[in-house]
């Protein structure tokens, strides 16, 4: 029985070098893998808190990049719908121009719908999945379709104002004095707080802002309730369905004079919000520059911290394959052998 167990006790001695050897360079196999240390807690000591606080401000700088991106693209869409709306708005008054000076209205009313049915697809522009000028109410359609509620109120609008439809023959009778009073008495309250909120708007009046470095907010879009796109659907609706092709001349010209205006100012504020939009890019891509400096400068912090050396590396592995080798050998002629064989 002595035997039995002191032999077993032997052979038990070299497998538990394997063991030690295998883990060993397992780890080693790791490290030259990643660059770095295999067990920073235990090789780091009492720099281990500096080297997790490290690792989570890169974390959170590189999730912050991600952020930006988001944005960006957004910022990018926003962009590009304001520039179709600004190159529209000044086609139409192009053509506004053209009829006022010829008196030709034939064919203002279908263009002017067509313009007001792209401003409508313009405002409510998405990127990734949210509409870039609902402002914080991101999820509901800012715009709504003018032959639903708007076209309603307009209508009702009309009627209260004449006692008759757009479509009236009786439009022939109205002067350009009164012309120009509903359009700056009810028609112009259409567009303005609450009407456009009830009938045209789902937007938030509250722009959306964005954390794009740390300390750093920025304003990260313009919405669907600003000045400019109160005046586009304006211009366009009063050509497309206040009955210009019924009215006289000389409230046609009312009409006309009344859209160049609002078309006018519409598009100087369009230019205005891109403007804003465009200080954003630029402040995103300063705070992206910065961040990969920080980035950078952890990283090298951290990698003097808990990087390994390839060629220390490199030679602990090789040391501890020919170690591991020469335990199997060991191993195997151990095996061979009882106690007795060594009395």
């Amino acid at each position: 029985m002595l035997s039995q167990v002191s032999t077993n006790s032997l052979h038990a001695i070299p497998r538990v070098a394997v063991a030690d050897l295998q883990a060993k360079l397992a780890n080693a196999e790791a490290e030259i893998t990643s660059g770095e240390i295999s067990n920073p807690v235990e090789t780091l000591g009492n720099q281990i808190g500096l080297d997790q606080a490290l690792r989570a401000q890169t974390t959170t700088l590189t999730n912050l990049q991600s952020t930006n991106a988001v944005v960006s693209t957004g910022l990018t869409a926003s962009q590009n719908a304001l520039t179709k709306m600004s190159s529209d708005a000044q086609s139409f008054m192009s053509t506004l121009i053209t009829a006022q000076s010829t008196g030709d209205v034939s064919a203002l009313a279908s263009q002017a719908r067509s313009f007001l049915d792209a401003f409508t697809t313009y405002a409510n522009t998405m990127s990734g999945g949210a509409y870039v000028f609902g402002g914080t109410n991101a999820t509901a359609t800012p715009i709504a379709n003018y032959s639903g509620t708007p076209q309603t109120a307009v209508g009702a609008a009309f009627q209260t104002a004449f006692g008759f439809s757009q479509s009236s023959s009786q439009a022939d009778t109205i002067p350009a004095s009164s012309m120009q009073s509903f359009l700056s008495g009810g028609y112009a309250s259409l567009f303005t707080d609450p009407s456009w909120g009830t009938d045209w708007s789902q937007a938030s009046s509250t722009a959306t802002t964005a954390v794009i470095s740390p300390g750093q907010s920025i304003t990260t879009s313009v919405t669907a309730n600003e000045t400019a796109f109160r005046q586009l659907a304006s211009a366009y609706t009063s050509i497309a369905d206040l009955g210009i092709g019924k009215l006289n001349g000389s409230a046609q010209q009312a009409l006309i004079g009344n859209a160049l205006q609002q078309i006018s100012g519409a598009i100087q504020g369009v230019g205005t919000m891109q403007a804003k939009l465009g200080f954003s890019q630029s402040q995103i891509t300063n705070a992206n520059k910065s961040l990969d400096t920080q980035i950078s400068t952890i990283n090298d912090t951290v990698s003097k911290l808990d990087g390994v050396d390839p060629y220390k590396a490199a030679e602990k592995l090789t040391n501890l394959t020919t170690q591991l080798e020469t335990a199997y050998n060991l191993t195997s002629r151990i095996s061979k052998l009882g106690l007795v064989n060594y009395l």
